[in-house]
């Protein structure tokens, strides 16, 4: 009887196991669909104001063709950018941008073109991104499809530009519903190793970087054009937006630009020198009288800074790339063999340590900047990067353009463009394109990104009080943009070599026709090709 209730018992317990089982399967399957369903219906009604808004491409009553759009929703969306696709169904075209997208059974219709289309015209694709009111953003592609995009934004920057923008994370967040995070490097990278690691990682939607840049980047395929509605393009000047432009393409969103001027220590030279050479007049007349040890300051540096030194160089009759009758550089007419540049090195070596020593490998930045500060040079020719600095003591400054020599010709600067590019492989690069867009052309934002560098931005609308960014952005305006070709790395470092060089006392002529040569390789490399054989002048 023992054995029986035994083995009754067991058979008792595994039946109870089994419905046990068998019950908590049923109430698991129960679970998951009442899951899916509780899932089914979040996401329409997640979708149900998105899916009331459309896009498409069309012909209006009058026959103009154009885009529509469509919001048949009750309640508005906002930062809506309808873009035009080309030809080609996957290249961005033409942007329009609408600040709010007001509810209508009437779709609002944008022309796009005049008359009679292009051939293909009618079979133009557009797409619609947007933000509801839930703050979610959408896109519906050229193909109808409608997508949630993910909010989330990451910047490759220089530590100094990401941490005065990092201050409007908050409000780009609530402005925009999305968070933005920088990449940054505190200990610096060179510009082969930066992008080295941009094009490992696929995680960086967008770059900040100098536009001399963009040439090796779009060589890469790592960054892909930029296209911008009418209100943002015409809220930057054009010569910044010429300097982003790589084959009438656009990379990228002006953010800060730089080039080089005189400031002067107006306690001790309260005039400006119409030329150098009064310049140089006036420095040596301070340190004869003992109030000062140097007649000027400009960094050089062991490795050189063709960019800091280049105003003297051109006054001198120097020259790199010849020019297109359009306008743009020429890479194939190369200048610093001729007669007039190996005169401007000549120049340079006078002034080195074989001659005056006005110009010496010793001072680097810090030297040339520490100099000025202490009232110990009237003069520092410089990029903005020195107000910062100049800013902690209580020298009274003022800025001019670099005067030229008096036998010379002008003292042409160079003008570089920060930019805003984006990567193409970036997982949320067109929530990048559409809402940086429009932040960046906010007065609050790039008034404190100027104040917080202390450099001029690129924004028509930008003011500040302060003077010597306002003559800054002057001269910037008056400078030409730098070459943008995909050697440009490499030229500069031929630059900074010859430079080094004839400062430490080589011939110019030597110096000129090395440089001259080394350029030309760097151009007829494999991936030089395209830009055609090149010519020393």
């Amino acid at each position: 009887m023992s054995a029986l209730g035994s083995v009754f018992a067991l058979g008792f317990g595994a039946v109870a196991v089994v419905v046990t089982r068998r019950t908590y399967q049923i109430e698991s399957d129960r679970d998951r669909v009442n899951a899916e369903a509780r899932e089914v219906q979040e996401s329409f009604a997640r979708r149900a104001q998105a899916g009331l808004v459309s896009a498409w491409w069309g012909q209006s009553s009058e026959g103009q063709w154009g885009a529509f759009v469509r919001n048949t929703s009750e309640i508005p969306v906002y930062q809506a950018y309808l873009t035009v696709l080309g030809l080609d169904d996957h290249s961005d075209n033409i942007k329009v941008h609408y600040l709010v997208l007001p509810p209508s059974d009437d779709a609002l219709f944008c022309p796009i073109g005049s008359g009679q289309p292009a051939q293909g015209a009618t079979a133009r694709r557009v797409k619609l991104s947007f933000t509801d009111t839930a703050g979610v953003r959408w896109l519906r592609n050229q193909y109808g499809s409608l997508t949630e995009l993910q909010p989330n934004l990451l910047i490759a920057a220089d530590p100094l530009r990401a941490g005065v923008l990092a201050q409007f994370e908050a409000d780009f967040l609530a402005t925009y519903g999305a968070t933005v995070a920088f990449d940054t490097d505190s200990a610096g990278r060179p510009q082969k190793q930066f992008v080295a690691d941009f094009e490992e990682s696929s995680l960086v939607d967008a770059l900040i970087c100098p536009h001399d840049w963009i040439g090796d980047l779009v060589s890469r395929d790592m960054i892909e054009p930029t296209v911008l509605a009418a209100d943002h393009q015409n809220a930057f000047p054009g010569w910044a937006l010429s300097a982003l432009t790589v084959d009438g393409r656009l990379y990228g969103i002006p953010t800060t630009v730089d080039t080089v001027a005189l400031i002067r220590n107006t306690l001790l030279a309260p005039q400006p020198p119409s030329t150098f050479d009064e310049l140089v007049a006036t420095g040596n007349a301070l340190r004869d009288a003992g109030r000062v040890t140097d007649v000027f300051t400009l960094r050089v540096g062991e490795h050189g800074d063709p960019f800091q030194i280049w105003p003297l160089f051109a006054s001198a009759g120097g020259w790199l790339f010849g020019m297109t009758t359009d306008g743009r550089w020429d890479p194939t007419r190369i200048g610093l063999a001729t007669p007039e540049s190996i005169a401007a090195f000549e120049r340079l070596r006078e002034f080195g340590e074989a001659g005056a020593r006005l110009l010496r490998r010793s001072m680097d930045r810090d030297e040339a900047l520490e100099l000025f500060a202490a009232a110990r040079s009237p003069y520092l020719i410089t990029s903005s990067d020195a107000l910062q600095r100049l800013r902690q003591t209580n020298i009274p400054i003022a800025v001019s353009a670099v005067p030229p020599f008096a036998d010379g010709a002008p003292a042409e600067t160079f003008t570089l463009v920060h930019s805003l590019v984006m990567a193409k492989r970036g997982l949320n690069k067109i929530i990048a394109h559409d809402l940086f867009a429009d932040y960046l052309t906010h007065n609050h934002v790039m008034t404190a990104l100027s104040d917080g560098i202390v450099a001029p931005v690129a924004l028509v609308s930008t003011t500040t009080e302060d003077t010597a960014i306002q003559q800054f952005l002057a001269l910037c305006e008056l400078g030409t943009p730098m070459p943008s070709f995909p050697q440009m790395d490499a030229i500069w470092r031929v630059l900074e070599e010859a430079e080094v060089a004839v400062i430490a006392g080589a011939p110019a002529e030597a110096t000129a026709r090395q440089a001259a040569a080394n350029v030309a390789a760097v151009f007829t490399t494999e991936e030089g090709n395209s830009l055609g054989r090149p010519v020393v002048a």
